[in-house]
C-alpha cells in the first residue's frame, strides 16, 4: 500500500497538467530605425479557438527611439481563410521623435494590421502585414512564433482532492494500536 499511493499521485497528478502555448509577436520597425522592432510575448490556452485573446506587452529594441517605451496591445484569435487560426492585434500608437512631421507624418505613428499571419495549428510561425496609418506611410511585417517550450502548469482541483484523500487514508492505514492499548485493555473490550 506504501507503493501504491504515492504511484497514484504521481500518475493523476500527470494527467491534470496542462501546457499553455507561449508565442512571440514581433513587429520589424526597420523602416522608421535600422533594426529597430518592437515585440513581446503572449499565451494562448493549450487548444486555441477562434475568439480566443491574450494580453501582451511590447518593448522597442531601441526604447530611445520612441516614446511610451512599452506598448500594450490585445491578441485575438480569429478563423482563418480557407482555413486555420488567423493572429490578429489591436492598433498599436506612439510616437517616433526622431521622425518628421512634413511632408510625410513619421513622427506619430499607428499601426494597423492589413494581412493576417495564418497558423494551421499553434505553436506556429508565420508572418503577417502591418501599416502606419491608411494610405500608408509605410508598410512592413509581423511574425509569430513559438517563444520557448510550453511549460506545464498543474490544474489545482485534482491534485488537491488526491492529497487530502491520501492524508485521510494514510491515517488509517499508518494508524498502529498503542502498545498501551491491546484489545484485552482496549476501550472498546471492555464495555
Amino acid at each position: 500500500m506504501k507503493t501504491i499511493l504515492p504511484l497514484f499521485l504521481l500518475v493523476s497528478g500527470a494527467g491534470v497538467m496542462r501546457a499553455d502555448i507561449i508565442q512571440s509577436i514581433s513587429f520589424d520597425l526597420s523602416a522608421l530605425h535600422a533594426g529597430s522592432r518592437l515585440a513581446g510575448i503572449f499565451t494562448l490556452s493549450n487548444s486555441p479557438m477562434d475568439g480566443d485573446t491574450a494580453p501582451v506587452l511590447l518593448s522597442f529594441s531601441d526604447p530611445a527611439d520612441y516614446t511610451p517605451t512599452t506598448l500594450t496591445s490585445t491578441i485575438t484569435i480569429r478563423s482563418g481563410t480557407p482555413s486555420g487560426f488567423a493572429v490578429d492585434f489591436t492598433p498599436l500608437t506612439f510616437t517616433n521623435p526622431g521622425g518628421n512631421v512634413t511632408p510625410i507624418n513619421t513622427r506619430d505613428v499607428s499601426l494597423t494590421r492589413f494581412a493576417f499571419a495564418v497558423c494551421t495549428t499553434f505553436p506556429c510561425t508565420a508572418s503577417g502585414g502591418f501599416q502606419d496609418r491608411s494610405p500608408a506611410v509605410f508598410s512592413a511585417t509581423y511574425t509569430i512564433a513559438p517563444a520557448a517550450a510550453a511549460v506545464p502548469e498543474p490544474g489545482y482541483v485534482l491534485p488537491l482532492t488526491a492529497i487530502f484523500a491520501a492524508i485521510l487514508v494514510g491515517r488509517r492505514i499508518v494508524r498502529a494500536p498503542s502498545p498501551l492499548c491491546t484489545p484485552a485493555t482496549a476501550p472498546d473490550a471492555q464495555r
